[in-house]
């Protein structure tokens, strides 16, 4: 009788290894949001401009992130019956990412064109993104 090289068990801790790290890096991302909308709060363009920057490098880093769990799941192959669940959760915590990216985008390119925004709602934007950090810390 001939053993597999690695238990479920040890497979399935490889694979939850690899999606926190993809929601580590996550979290990453989303700790700039409400900087960023600060910033966009305030009017200040520079800083802006380099959140935004840090932003896009970070969403590259997730995008690395999800390929890994992907390549780590394709490797541990049919041994793990629940490796639907892993790419689903990969998938949509880097949806996050990208959404997080996009509203960064949007905010500078406001900010570009100086259009009017009344101050309630940069208020209210930067309350937003606080409670959406909360969120994704505590789905952490």
């Amino acid at each position: 009788m001939v053993l597999p090289a690695e238990t479920e068990e040890r497979v399935k801790r490889r694979a939850l290894n690899a999606c926190q790290d993809n929601l580590r890096k996550v979290v990453e991302l989303e700790r700039k949001m409400p900087q960023m909308a600060e910033c966009f709060a305030t009017g200040k363009k520079d800083c802006a401009r380099q959140l935004f920057s840090e932003i896009k490098l970070g969403e590259e880093e997730v995008i690395k992130a999800r390929r890994l769990v992907s390549q780590e799941l394709a490797e541990i192959g049919a041994i793990l019956v629940s490796r639907e669940d892993f790419l689903r959760f990969t998938n949509l915590t880097s949806e996050i990412a990208d959404f997080t990216e996009g509203i960064a985008f949007y905010l500078l390119e406001i900010m570009e064109h100086n259009w009017n925004v009344p101050s309630d709602i940069k208020r209210d934007l930067v309350k937003l993104s606080e409670a959406v950090l909360d969120s994704v810390i505590k789905l952490r």
